[in-house]
Order: structure tokens, then C-alpha cells, then sequence
């Protein structure tokens, strides 16, 4: 019966290889059409690997931890084998394809290619948790029976707390060590938050070395690569969005009563957003090489914190297809399912132009950096009350108005700050423009 080729898929635009997670099933497991097999992680989220057979698992080629790239073999499947066939994998087939030969993950339920089949009753034990139960000097097997994992589960940092605190009470130091084990390094109390005398201090208990996580990695490399391959400028601009603030209190009940969802700020802004790139389709472009591809499509990325202050952009494909009440119903979507880890791949790709809602934090205003390849990015910052000069018939007057600071950081390679300033321009003008007695 032949060996079928299972390949990491294609997960979405600029998304080249993803990390092994786990496997769900094991070696000799009967699978079937569209059955996960595998968890992988991407820079932009975490997913899965679906069979794309009925058959039985027959050789794992990318152990957990590895990364292989979008199309390399990760395993084998033999077709048309019957549930529990236990006929062996066919040596020329299988040593005819390039296997791995990173080192496995510790404790891996896969076994080598010549050894028999032997499941371990250990769960995994990802690397950054790993490097703490050493930190802290926990004895594995002693962690693994408390936790009562088995193989297939994954030990977590909630474990190790959990161990800490119930087994090992009296060990103030190990206490001390797993909070700031798992958490971002902290200057310890007492000490000068800089150095005297121009001297570092040489104390290990000064600093608490700490592995960043996975997402954290891309999302520095990504930054990086923005701050050192695009040339930022940034323009500010202030808008009196008043009638845009007060329509959406008086039309916010009454929109979720008919469209079943949430209206807030954010969809008006999108909405605006939409129409200053239909006028001014050069800030909706990227940059290859020498060639400017000026992009037909509106795909906007939202810049989304997660639960655990990491970061994600979602993205409202073909936004420039949608009503308000679309826009309302993609954001809230996407919102909802990237803070509880339910977006797929594809929907955190692609973006032609992002923006960043820094105002939901209390900033005023910031200098965003540009999501490569993308040409611009747009911060928003908070609503505040102001003091504010309006026009009126019978000349200018000082009222009490909603204020909002933009920030537009755009590629100074292919938009200049006439273009630039004219898409804020045009925001402004679109904001303050809006129809206080419109419709929903």
C-alpha cells in the first residue's frame, strides 16, 4: 500500500514555515479526511495540521519543536491500510526523503526510525518551561506526578506555580524566583534603578534572565526589520470629532438591536479610513524591490492586544466592500476570536494599510511603527475634552469639544509629506464632516 506525502500547508501571505507544537495522533493511529494531526504555531497564530487521507499514520518526520517551512514532508500516511495494519513502513520509501536531523524535543512520544514503537506516559515539556524547572532546580518526574499529565498534554507555567505553591511552602526563594521566572524582569526592591558611580552592578540577584516567548521573538524580529528597512516620517494631525462622538451615543442601542452587534469608535474610524485610501490609492501600496505595487484591493490590519500583552493583527479583508454595520461585524469578530487564540492563519495576513487604536490606553498621540510591507501606518489616539475655537454664523466661539490626535507614519521612500499630510488632511476633513443626523 503506497506512503502518502503529508506537507505543511500554505497558512497564509508572507507566512513561511511553523512550528511543530504537538502531535495529536501517534505512529500506527488510524486517521481520517480532515482529521487534526498535528498543532503547529506561526508568527501570526497557532493552528493545525488536517489529514488530507483516510489511512493510518505511519512515520513522523517533524518532531515537536522543529520548524519546517510551507511545503516540507512532516509525515507519512499509507492509504487504504485497514485500522490497526501494523505493517512495517517501507524502508527504500522513507529513506528516500530528506528527514530532519534536528535534535527531537526532550521526552517526544516519537520514536527513532529503528527502534520499535514505545509511547512514553511523559507529557511535553515546552522549552521555556523547561529552562524554568531547571531555574528553580524542580525535579521533573517529581513535577510530572503532582501535575498527573500524561503523554499528549503539555506542562504549563501554571503547573510550576501551582507545584511551588503547594509542595514546596516553606522555600521563600523559590517562590520569589517562579513569579519573576515567568514574568517580565522587575528591579529588585531597594536597589538604585541605575547604575552609581557609572558602575553596573555584577549581583546575580540584579537581574532575572528571562527567554522571550515565541510571539514575542517574531514580533521584535518584525519590528526591527520595520525600523531598519523603512526610512519613518510621521505627521500629526488634530480633529474635532464631536458629532461623530455624540451620534454614536445616541445610535449605539439602537445599532445592536438591529445588527446584533457592537458599535464603537473604531468602525467609524475604519469607515473613514476606507475613504481616504479610495481618494489617495498611493498610501494603499508597498514597495518590492523597485517596483511600486500599488494594491487594488482594501485590506486593513487592526493592531489587537492579546490577553497575555502580546500583539496580533487581525486584518477586515476587502473593507472597502462594507457598510458600517459590515465593518461593525468583521471588527467585533476578529477582535473577539484573536483575544481567545481562534484565528486562523489566513485572517492575521495580507493587510494593505494598518492602524493602531493607541487611544484605548489613555495616549494621546504616538509614532507607530510601519507593518512590513505595508507603506503607512495610522495611530489613533485618545478622545479627549477640549477647549476648542468654533466657527459659527456669527464668527468663532470657544466651546467644549471632542478632540482626537492622528498620527500618520508612512514610508518616506515612496510617500512624501505632501501626501502624507494630505491623507490626513482629508481624515480630518471626513470627521468633522460627519452627519449627526444620518441613519444607522
Amino acid at each position: 500500500m503506497p506512503l502518502n506525502k503529508v506537507v505543511l500547508p500554505a497558512l497564509g501571505e508572507g507566512i513561511t514555515d511553523a512550528t511543530i507544537i504537538r502531535w495529536l495522533v501517534e505512529e500506527g493511529d488510524a486517521v481520517s479526511v480532515d482529521q487534526p494531526l498535528a498543532e503547529i504555531a506561526t508568527d501570526k497564530v497557532d493552528s493545525e495540521v488536517y489529514s488530507p487521507y483516510d489511512g493510518i499514520l505511519k512515520k513522523i518526520i517533524a518532531l515537536p519543536g522543529e520548524v519546517p517551512k510551507v511545503g516540507d514532508i512532516i509525515a507519512y500516511i499509507q492509504v487504504g491500510a485497514e485500522m490497526g495494519s501494523t505493517a512495517p513502513v517501507a524502508p527504500a520509501v522513507v529513506e528516500s526523503q530528506p528527514i530532519s536531523q534536528k535534535t527531537a524535543a526532550p521526552r517526544s512520544t516519537v520514536q527513532a526510525p529503528s527502534s520499535p514503537q514505545v509511547v512514553t506516559e511523559e507529557p511535553f515539556i515546552p522549552p521555556f518551561v523547561r529552562t524554568v524547572i531547571q531555574r528553580l532546580q524542580i525535579d521533573e518526574k517529581d513535577l510530572i506526578q503532582f501535575t498527573g499529565k500524561k503523554a499528549g498534554q503539555t506542562l504549563d507555567k501554571e503547573d510550576i506555580e501551582k507545584y511551588v505553591e503547594e509542595q514546596l511552602p516553606f522555600v521563600e526563594k523559590k517562590k520569589h524566583k517562579v513569579s519573576t521566572a515567568l514574568a517580565s524582569p522587575t528591579i529588585v526592591p531597594g536597589e538604585p534603578a541605575f547604575p552609581v558611580n557609572g558602575e553596573m552592578s555584577t549581583s546575580p540577584e540584579d537581574v532575572e534572565k528571562v527567554p522571550l516567548p515565541r510571539i514575542r521573538k517574531k514580533i521584535a524580529e518584525h519590528m526591527l526589520i520595520s525600523s531598519k528597512t523603512i526610512p519613518h516620517v510621521t505627521s500629526f494631525i488634530e480633529v474635532d470629532v464631536t458629532p461623530l462622538v455624540e451620534w454614536r451615543e445616541q445610535k449605539k442601542d439602537e445599532f445592536q438591536r438591529k445588527y446584533g452587534t457592537k458599535l464603537t469608535l473604531t468602525h467609524l474610524f475604519v469607515e473613514a479610513i476606507v475613504a481616504a485610501l479610495k481618494k489617495y490609492p498611493q498610501v494603499n501600496v508597498s514597495l518590492e524591490g523597485d517596483t511600486l505595487l500599488i494594491k487594488k484591493n482594501i485590506h486593513i490590519g487592526m493592531a489587537t492586544v492579546l490577553p497575555d500583552g502580546n500583539l496580533i493583527v487581525p486584518v477586515i479583508k476587502h473593507a472597502d466592500k462594507l457598510n458600517l454595520s459590515g465593518i461593525a461585524q468583521a471588527v467585533n469578530d476578529l477582535s473577539e476570536r484573536a483575544r481567545n487564540y481562534n484565528l486562523k492563519p489566513h485572517e492575521a495576513t495580507g493587510s494593505t494599510f494598518s492602524f493602531t487604536n493607541i487611544g484605548i490606553f489613555g495616549s494621546l498621540s504616538g509614532t507607530p511603527l510601519i507593518n512590513v510591507p505595508e507603506a503607512a501606518i495610522l495611530g489613533i489616539g485618545a478622545v479627549t475634552k477640549k477647549p476648542w475655537a468654533v466657527k459659527t454664523t456669527e464668527g468663532y466661539a470657544l466651546g467644549l469639544r471632542d478632540i482626537i490626535m492622528l498620527s500618520l507614519a508612512y514610508d518616506h521612500r515612496i510617500i512624501d509629506g505632501s501626501l502624507g499630510g494630505l491623507f490626513l488632511k482629508f481624515l480630518k476633513d471626513y470627521l468633522e464632516a460627519f452627519d449627526a443626523s444620518r441613519p444607522i
